[in-house]
């Protein structure tokens, strides 16, 4: 299981070839592929781009994918508002709500055959292709539409992927 770091804003991961570890963001996804099976929980294969330079592969659940982000707690950490340690185990899940209230989903797209702007989650990515390896700055980001099935592709920056709420 791959547990999501609400401060670092990705998933822990491993590198295959090193064994390092290291976390993993949304914009180093380079393709998400749903495997073939049960519904309940889907299971995917992301293929990410490594620290190492290489792409690795991942087995993630649905619930990692989609819903770990939203859900995920702020462990301990240094509150700045109070100067102390500070634990917060709602923290995530009352921020992510907030934030969704005010349009801002873990990602957005824009599909064709919608006026609006389509909230979305992760495991609707397909391909991730960036313009460059060495840095990003932007990715052409292949989709499939949560309200229409239809396939899609937009530009992104890297910055639109960052699975960190928004309250303004």
């Amino acid at each position: 299981m791959h547990s999501f770091d609400a401060l670092a804003g990705g998933w822990d991961a491993v590198c295959g070839a090193s064994g390092a570890r290291g976390t993993l963001r949304l914009s180093a996804f380079r393709s998400v592929r749903r495997l073939p099976g049960p519904t309940a929980p889907p299971a995917h294969v992301v293929r990410y781009r490594c620290g190492c330079g290489d792409d690795h592969d991942l087995l993630m659940s649905g619930d990692e994918l989609d819903w770990a982000p939203i859900r995920s707690a702020f462990g301990a950490h240094y509150d700045l508002m109070t100067g102390r340690m500070g634990e917060d185990p709602d923290g995530g899940v009352d921020l992510w709500w907030r934030s969704m209230r005010r349009g801002h989903w873990p990602v957005v797209l824009h599909c064709a055959h919608h006026p609006n702007p389509v909230p979305a989650w992760p495991s609707c990515l397909r391909a991730l292709e960036p313009d460059d390896e060495r840095a990003v700055s932007h990715l052409l980001v292949h989709y499939e539409c949560p309200l229409c099935e239809r396939r899609g592709t937009q530009l992104m920056r890297p910055q639109a992927l960052e699975l960190v709420p928004r309250l303004h």
